[in-house]
């Protein structure tokens, strides 16, 4: 594969993604590939070949004789991922607590920050996601576990599609999520590994404290509900 093909279908492949993350396709919806071809205004080879990457990470997934489906919210896995992240960024800012030395990276968490205030505040909901992501991001690579925060990409993309769909009932509570980042980020500054960690955890668990109201609002969209 050419270098221009690759990039074409990584194109393909990461567009694909954000629409089911973001619930732009929505689960249990039937897509097709020339439709996404249309929509994406790309080719039929690189949107074939983001497909096939797509059922393989379980987002998408062919019926014979009835057509290719966006998968279904998987609660299990997306709780499963919350309680991983939950753990592991415990230990993660901990770990950047008791670090000296650490400007640089810690800059860049009030850069991140700074860039939620400015998204909330203009409902820039897919960029503030983003500067959310570059400030949890900023304690992996401060800590040199940059490829521990690779690896939970990609198990965190149901939570990740619960966070998105939760949107559509009503907006996130931004400013406590901007100030639990502050609470975070002091707490790291501070070297009190002991706030760090307990700051982290509440900001996590925030993701799920309104469940209950997605769940009831659509049904449809998930797998695994409980009883």
């Amino acid at each position: 594969m050419n270098e221009l093909n690759f990039n074409l279908q990584n194109q393909a492949y990461n567009q694909i993604t954000g629409k089911i993350l973001r619930n732009e396709y929505r689960p249990g919806q039937k897509i097709s590939q020339k439709n996404i071809e249309i929509d994406l205004q790309l080719g039929r080879t690189p949107v074939r070949e983001a497909l096939l990457r797509l059922r393989r990470d379980g987002l998408i997934y062919s019926i014979p004789q009835s057509g290719t489906f966006v998968t279904k919210i998987d609660l299990d896995a997306a709780i499963n991922a919350r309680f991983i992240r939950e753990n592991l960024e415990a230990k993660i800012v901990s770990e950047a607590a008791a670090l000296k030395n650490n400007n640089l990276l810690l800059n860049q968490a009030r850069d991140a920050i700074e860039l939620q205030e400015q998204y909330a505040a203009k409902a820039e909901y897919h960029n503030f996601f983003n500067a959310d992501e570059e400030f949890h991001k900023t304690f992996y690579l401060m800590t040199n576990h940059a490829q521990v925060w690779d690896w939970l990409q990609t198990i965190n993309i149901q939570f990740n599609r619960f966070r998105w769909l939760r949107l559509a009932i009503s907006d996130l509570p931004w400013n406590t999520l901007i100030e639990q980042h502050k609470e975070i980020l002091t707490a790291v500054e501070n070297h009190d590994g002991e706030q760090a960690v307990r700051a982290a955890a509440k900001h996590l668990h925030l993701m799920f404290d309104e469940e209950m109201a997605v769940l009831q609002a659509f049904p449809e969209y998930f797998d695994n509900l409980p009883e």
